[in-house]
């Protein structure tokens, strides 16, 4: 018996024509998807390589802490920024009021040491004139600042609130921790080292942003 022969068979114009336009379209859509990554690979690295220049700055400050210090009664406490560095740079600072108690054990005892509310343990006059105050733990420095210039003091008075205290408040010592930061004023570094690369949607840090990012320069 003879083998019947298969029929080759050949792809129509129509097929031809079909196959060729999906094999650009393929392409097409590889290349998009390397631009697309090399886009974000781009970005990635441009937020990776970021680094906090050495912008210097030193704490001025001017405090003899009392022996006792006594409720209802102010206390002269100047707290200000200078910029020691070589550039120009926006100011934010972390001010801490600590109260502590020598313990008749020798141990030291950390009481609450609130500063806003009507049950605040602290009154503090911070200058909401020259600072933001971020709610987040942080006051902005409304201005940048020049090489050598200082700010205006954060604040220059701390009282104890007879009222919103115990017995176990007297005899405490008052301590404020101070840490300040300062960074370049070009696009948009504060916001790359303060917020993590994210642009505020909100109050207070909206606000803080709407000031800062008026006084940037280009690199």
């Amino acid at each position: 018996m003879k083998k019947k022969r298969q029929k080759k068979k050949f792809l129509t114009v129509k097929q031809l024509l079909l196959f060729v336009g999906l094999l650009i379209i393929i392409v097409s859509f590889s290349s998009g998807l390397y631009k697309t990554y090399a886009a974000l690979t781009d970005k990635d690295q441009k937020q990776n390589e970021f680094r906090i220049g050495d912008f210097q700055t030193s704490i001025e400050e001017e405090f003899d802490p009392p022996a006792n210090f006594e409720p209802d009664k102010e206390y002269l406490k100047k707290v200000s920024i200078r910029n020691t560095g070589e550039q120009e740079s926006f100011i934010r600072v972390l001010a801490l009021p600590v109260l502590t108690k020598k313990q008749v054990n020798g141990t030291t005892q950390l009481l609450v040491a609130t500063v806003e509310g009507p049950t605040a343990v602290l009154t503090i006059d911070y200058n909401l004139t020259d600072w933001f105050d971020g709610k987040d733990g942080y006051f902005y420095y409304k201005k940048k600042l020049i090489k050598g210039e200082s700010t205006t003091n954060l604040f220059t008075k701390v009282m104890m609130n007879k009222g919103n205290i115990t017995e176990e408040y007297e005899g405490v010592f008052l301590s404020i921790e101070i840490k300040a930061e300062g960074i370049s004023s070009t696009k948009f570094a504060y916001r790359d080292a303060w917020w993590g690369g994210k642009t505020p949607i909100e109050n207070p840090l909206l606000a803080i942003d709407e000031s800062l990012k008026n006084q940037t320069i280009s690199e």
